[in-house]
């Protein structure tokens, strides 16, 4: 497996790891409407543009096995009322139902908490739906607690909680 920084020309791959993780991954947690009506075309356009945004702030991650995406990762800077240009938010995590459990996402998380901290970041927040049992799990191996912040996306319409990981700097 080969971690790397997304470019443009990977936002087709991204797009179908994005569509196909969501309808494996949140059936069951999301309506099925939801999951049955997403579009790898419309998924596409939107990665292809904020993959070529320069100096956005952000940045992507894919995770690649044999030349093909099975994951990808993607950063920000978290809004103020979550913690300002100290504190990074992972936007994106997703990885491809064929290749769970085995260590690409874990791969993926720990190379972003590493750029993190590289960036001067101390403290990285997410976003995961309330009863999504096994990411939070996920989560929580990595340090990452919910805070007492929740919300409502109405795009799902689920109730989200805020999850927050305080970033030691690196050894060495």
């Amino acid at each position: 497996m080969r971690v790397r920084h997304a470019i443009p020309q990977d936002a087709s791959a991204i797009a179908r790891v994005h569509v196909r993780s969501w309808q494996v991954a949140y059936r069951g947690l999301l309506d099925d409407a939801v999951l049955d009506r997403l579009s790898v075309e419309e998924r596409e356009v939107m990665w292809r543009a904020l993959l070529s945004e320069v100096g956005s702030g952000s940045g992507t991650l894919v995770a690649e096995v044999a030349a093909e995406i099975v994951g990808f990762c993607s950063l920000m800077t978290a809004g103020e009322e979550d913690g300002g240009v100290t504190c990074c938010e992972l936007a994106a995590i997703y990885v491809t139902p064929e290749s769970y459990r085995q260590g690409i996402g874990s791969a993926l998380l720990s190379r972003s908490l590493e750029h993190a901290r590289s960036d001067g970041c101390g403290e990285m927040i997410l976003w995961v739906l309330r009863d999504n049992r096994p990411a939070r799990a996920f989560y929580q191996r990595f340090g990452f607690k919910p805070d007492g912040v929740e919300k409502w996306d109405a795009a799902t319409g689920q109730v989200e909680v805020r999850l927050r990981a305080t970033l030691t700097a690196p050894r060495g």
